[in-house]
């Protein structure tokens, strides 16, 4: 090789015989990237707050059967002691207080019994069904009306009702056993289920018979319609004569668990 040949040039130092790379250029963001970046953020937000809703809502469905419990052994034990002292539950002007007991339902057919209270408000019914104000008393004439909500420990099953099935109410002094004769599903506006004779509104001043009504939400988890389940006393029994054989097996010292 002729000594005067032109030697390529050795790599610079440092660089590993490569030319330095240029860094890329970040491209700034376009109006369409901001609008994909908050519609990403808030997709996300309602995404999470769906799920902490849906939670919620099967804590209140699912979840509340310890609590029922616990507040329906209060009511029972509350109620014993209104029935051996008349009159502990009044309010001032000798209507019974909101939320305080009524009486004690069973409906042999679903293997259920709970506390009544006075009262409709949502507060009222929270942990029980609850007896319209101004409706009969239970074995009156008239229309022993309640509210209860559509959950597993109140009223989930009572579409499972059906012609010629007991409903038992028991107060201070007797077991009034009910048979029921209707089931209807309507509006929330056909509030006149609930009057003292919903078959006979020329009777709600002078009623002759003597009902009893359940209302719960329709369909289940669901609140734009109502389930309505109607029934007529059938007897009449004095609690000196022990309980009805429908609901013996139901005594309160009988069950394993709280009601309902």
């Amino acid at each position: 090789m002729d000594s005067t040949t032109e030697q390529p040039a050795a790599p610079a130092a440092g660089h590993g015989g490569r030319g330095r790379r240029r860094k890329p250029t970040r491209r700034a963001p376009t109006t369409g990237d901001v609008v994909r970046g908050t519609i990403r953020f808030f997709g996300e937000l309602l995404f999470t707050a769906g799920i902490l809703m849906l939670f919620y809502a099967l804590y209140e469905v699912y979840g509340g059967q310890g609590e029922t419990d616990r507040e329906q052994d209060e009511l029972a034990q509350g109620l014993e002691e209104q029935w051996d002292e008349p009159g502990v539950e009044q309010g001032p002007d000798s209507d019974p207080l909101p939320g305080s007991a009524n009486s004690r339902m069973y409906i042999p057919e679903l293997d259920l019994d709970w506390i009544v209270v006075n009262g409709v408000s949502q507060e009222d019914i929270r942990y029980s069904p609850g007896h319209y104000p101004g409706s009969a008393n239970a074995g009156e004439n008239g229309n022993y009306a309640v509210a209860g909500h559509r959950t597993p420990n109140i009223f989930w099953d009572l579409d499972q009702l059906s012609d010629g099935d007991d409903i038992v109410l028991e107060d201070a002094e007797n077991f009034y056993t009910y048979e029921v004769i209707e089931t209807e599903v309507i509006t929330p506006d056909q509030v006149e289920v609930v009057d003292p004779d919903p078959f006979d509104s020329e009777n709600n001043d002078d009623p002759e018979r003597t009902l009893l009504t359940l209302t719960t939400c329709h369909p289940k988890l669901q609140n734009v319609q109502r389930f309505i389940v109607h029934a007529e006393m059938s007897e009449t029994r004095s609690k000196d004569d022990g309980m009805p054989e429908n609901i013996a097996d139901m005594a309160p010292e009988n069950a394993d668990s709280g009601e309902g």
